[in-house]
């Protein structure tokens, strides 16, 4: 199977990005100058950074990996103001970055543009078969069906290329009692017909990465919120200064 696929329950996973604007040392000269003027620049700042990060986040992302914004919104930490969770700091001459959180668990591959998104897309069989444990009730060990057409099951994890899941993942809803419910990629986790899992891929987390573990998108999405985090500080900080 893809590595980027296993089957079972699904793994909580959460992190954080720290963001450590380049010109710091700079703006923070600027901000000593300031006195209160300088309290009200960080504080606008960060409430910049609250509002704007998450749709930088989801750019850098979405550069790499095929996932919906959805996702990736879901998987944001939603923090009362006050927290701590989002904070830009001022110590001496240098200015510390900006802290965003992130939580979520490892994703189906309905987030990452999957097909076939319908149940036995190529219909059944024209001839039966016979099947093993199809007609217990009956008193029969076998019985004549007609499976499913067999397919594959594809979905874009990596932006620009396709990963397909092993042979014999099918498709079935996510729940018996709601009509609604997502169809989902299962597979056999065992030698016999049970037990059955979810295929899951990777957590926004994980697409976001680490200090210790940096994903594909680690460095663009720091590019992409250093450039901005510092043009709206830069902003706020010459507000404050007429």
């Amino acid at each position: 199977m893809n590595s980027l696929f296993h089957a079972g329950q699904a793994r909580r996973t959460s992190g954080s990005i720290t963001i450590t604007m380049k010109n710091g040392k700079k703006l923070a000269k600027k901000l000593e100058k300031l006195k209160d003027g300088g309290e009200k620049a960080i504080k606008y700042t960060v409430s910049d950074f609250a509002s704007r990060a998450p749709g930088w986040v989801s750019k850098g992302i979405r550069q790499h990996y095929g996932v919906d914004k959805d996702a990736i919104e879901e998987a944001q930490s939603r923090t009362k103001r006050g927290s701590g969770a989002t904070s830009i700091k001022v110590k001496g001459i240098s200015v510390d970055g900006a802290a965003l959180e992130y939580k979520g668990r490892t994703l189906t591959p309905i987030h990452f543009k999957m097909s076939p998104t319908t149940r036995n897309p190529k219909g059944l069989a024209k001839k039966p078969a016979k099947i093993p444990g199809q007609a217990i009730s009956t008193g029969s060990p076998v019985a004549m069906v007609r499976p499913p057409m067999p397919f594959q099951v594809k979905a874009t994890i990596i932006k620009g290329q396709r990963a397909t899941m092993k042979p014999g993942t099918y498709l079935a809803s996510s729940s018996k009692k709601s009509a609604d419910a997502p169809i989902l990629p299962f597979q056999r986790t065992g030698a016999g017909r049970t037990p059955v899992h979810a295929v899951r891929t990777l957590s926004v987390p994980q697409m976001i990465g680490s200090e210790e573990k940096k994903s594909r998108a680690s460095d663009t999405i720091s590019e992409i919120i250093n450039e901005n985090l510092e043009k709206r500080f830069e902003n706020h900080i010459k507000r404050a200064m007429k």
